[in-house]
């Protein structure tokens, strides 16, 4: 699915998206914050903790600090 995003998101191999995160308000409202939102890394930079760490606290952050319903609206 990566690539498919990635081609479509690339305007002609000048600009890669390198991540997103995408968020689930049905999962989120059934479940909770778990599994709720979805980051997709660079395939380049899936295999470094460091970066994976960091975003991951930045979507813990999002989640806790601002109301995911009306981020969803």
């Amino acid at each position: 699915m990566f690539k498919f995003i990635n081609k479509k998101l690339t305007n002609r191999y000048k600009q890669v998206p390198l991540l997103y995160i995408t968020f689930d308000l049905n999962k989120y409202q059934e479940v909770g914050e778990k599994d709720s939102c979805e980051l997709k890394v660079h395939p380049n930079m899936r295999d470094d903790e460091f970066i994976i760490n960091q975003l991951n606290d930045i979507v813990d952050h999002i989640r806790d600090n601002y109301d995911m319903e009306k981020l969803s609206r």
